[in-house]
């Protein structure tokens, strides 16, 4: 048996399972070397589907704490967005306290310019 880091296709895996039924259908099937015995199989089928499940399982709780993690983070930036309201409430657009937030004070914007007029 040789190790293989890609897996098998989902058809590959059912025609596996089908020889299995297969080979269960032959009363008189004895082979010389017991791993390929009925019993064996089965029971790597059953570890197969096992870690397939915990698969399943395991991406659900990742999608899952994704969906969390999201959540979670709008709700901090939520709550960012509402404290820097509340600094400008509380000391004013011009404050000190809103630039050290990182915002541009009132003061610091670039005042509008006339333009000349073109003939």
């Amino acid at each position: 048996m040789t190790t293989r880091l890609s897996r098998l296709a989902p058809s590959i895996i059912a025609a596996d399972r089908s020889i299995l039924l297969a080979i269960q259908g032959i009363s008189d099937y004895q082979p010389h070397n017991s791993i390929y015995s009925v019993a064996t199989m089965q029971q790597y089928e059953s570890n197969m589907t096992q870690a397939q499940q915990a698969v399943i399982r395991l991406q659900e709780a990742l999608e899952q704490a994704r969906v969390v993690e999201i959540e979670t983070t709008h709700a901090f930036h939520d709550v960012i967005l509402g404290a820097k309201d509340q600094v400008i409430a509380q000391y004013g657009p011009d404050a000190t306290a809103v630039q050290i937030i990182g915002l541009t004070r009132k003061s610091d914007h670039k005042r509008p310019s006339r333009r000349k007029a073109t003939a």
